[in-house]
């Protein structure tokens, strides 16, 4: 089984994140004790101002991604700056002691990871879902919607 995933992002504070995972958890990401690594990498050293910072969002991968922050990877294409989504469960603290909700992460999945894992547009899979071409749950308290396989 595959560890968490982010779903979805519940609040931002100064070099703090509020995250919902897959297995719904909700997890508390405190960046505070890695600003001074990030004052000396050019690559993360954008972070510090928190105007930047606040621009996070769940990406590709379901993790945190800023896409304003554009970097070259080894194959020397341009990708977004994001962080390994299993070192953020793992340094993550838990905030919510019960999940708030159950997820079958063997047959629901973000629309983000259904198009990942099927090599296909997210915005395809979005507009497959809107008209019932896929199988879908909504979850209104979370405002997400889910498919389903």
């Amino acid at each position: 089984m595959r560890n968490p995933r982010i779903l979805k992002i519940i609040n931002i504070e100064p070099f703090k994140i509020e995250t919902l995972w897959t297995n719904g958890d909700v997890r508390l990401i405190d960046f505070a004790d890695k600003l001074f690594s990030f004052s000396e990498n050019e690559r993360y050293k954008p972070l510090l101002n928190f105007e930047v910072f606040s621009k996070v969002e769940v990406g590709e991968g379901d993790t945190l991604c800023w896409q304003n922050l554009q970097h070259k990877t080894a194959k020397g294409k341009l990708s977004p700056l994001a962080f390994d989504p299993d070192v953020l469960f793992a340094e993550s603290q838990l905030l919510a002691p019960k999940p708030i909700i159950e997820i079958d992460t063997d047959h629901e999945f973000t629309q983000a990871e259904y198009a990942r894992r099927n090599g296909i547009n997210p915005a395809k899979v979005r507009t497959w879902v809107r008209r019932g071409r896929l199988k879908s749950r909504y979850v209104p308290h979370l405002d997400i919607t889910l498919v389903v396989v």
